[in-house]
């Protein structure tokens, strides 16, 4: 398909962006995924909450909350290939991913452990990324697998994008599906890492001069260059996910870092290290903004 030019591609996402805390002022906590929380959330992130769910209600209000952990797949945008995602998940083109996934995360290390046996103290994968006040730092699976790597004599893992890293995060997560996000930032600390990845997410970038917003909440469900922009609601709650683009470059499976880093190199911006600050803020930003959605592990994405 031929490519847009920057200039044009730009304007057909921004001609029909509408204000968002215009459009979610009328929204309230009422049908939210705000009931799930169990820590005292403040009042501000709860507002946030509140707002960004309440957006995407009114902007989809035939799409179920729960459903958009199908990402693009639950917009009545992409309702022409619907059919044939529900044909392919009969035979999700992951299996022997996942499969190889729970291979690796039973084998025994060289001491006889296995990272079952470090996941025995980790959170439950819902409430990642966890903040930890003695270092002033973010939890994240991919951390802790290179955590668990290390305590028992081996080496970390390197590729903190896909492979093996990607397969194993799955092996984990996948235990939790269909429970709801609820991360903590009851915190002053986690407060203060929430507002960097808000930040983050509203601030744009690049030589198109583009937010995670601008794709995700302007301009989801319009369509780029044939492809369908996916809601920012539910966005985390599939990763890692086999993603179409991925497969025909032979790496199909990607951590949500991997897709941050892709999201900035298409706005032609500079990328951020993988696990790095900026995208550990991000990832929570994201996963408080989808608080109450189901986790769906892996995600089949376009």
């Amino acid at each position: 398909m031929r490519k847009l030019p920057i200039a044009v591609l730009a304007a057909a996402l921004s001609a029909t962006a509408v204000s968002f805390g215009a459009a979610a002022q009328s929204n309230n906590s009422a049908g939210t995924g705000l009931e799930v929380v169990d820590e005292a959330m403040p009042d501000s992130v709860a507002a946030d909450v509140a707002a960004f769910q309440g957006y995407f209600r009114e902007r989809f209000p035939e799409v179920e909350f729960d459903a958009y952990n199908d990402g693009v797949n639950a917009l009545p945008q992409y309702a022409e290939r619907r059919e044939n995602w529900v044909l392919l998940m009969e035979f999700p083109p992951y299996e022997e991913h996942v499969e190889r996934g729970r291979e690796e995360w039973n084998t025994p290390f060289a001491n006889g452990k296995t990272f079952a046996d470090c996941a025995k103290d980790w959170p439950p994968a819902n409430v990642y990324p966890v903040y930890v006040p003695e270092t002033d730092d973010l939890r994240t699976i991919v951390g802790d697998i290179n955590a668990c790597l290390e305590a028992n004599g081996e080496e970390p893992i390197k590729n903190l994008n896909n492979g093996k890293m990607a397969r194993l995060v799955i092996a984990y997560k996948e235990q939790f599906n269909g429970e709801r996000i609820n991360v903590d930032v009851s915190h002053p600390g986690a407060a203060k890492w929430y507002e960097k990845g808000k930040e983050f997410y509203w601030t744009k970038r690049g030589q198109l001069n583009f937010s995670c917003a601008d794709c995700h909440v302007h301009s989801s469900g319009q369509s780029v260059r044939g492809d369908v922009l996916s809601a920012g609601l539910g966005h985390t709650s599939g990763f890692p996910v086999y993603r179409t683009k991925w497969a025909l470059g032979g790496k199909p499976l990607g951590t949500v870092h991997r897709r941050y880093g892709g999201c900035n190199r298409q706005v032609r911006a500079s990328s951020f290290k993988s696990q790095g600050p900026e995208y550990k803020a991000l990832e929570m930003y994201e996963a408080v903004m989808n608080t109450g959605i189901p986790l769906k592990v892996p995600s089949q994405r376009q």
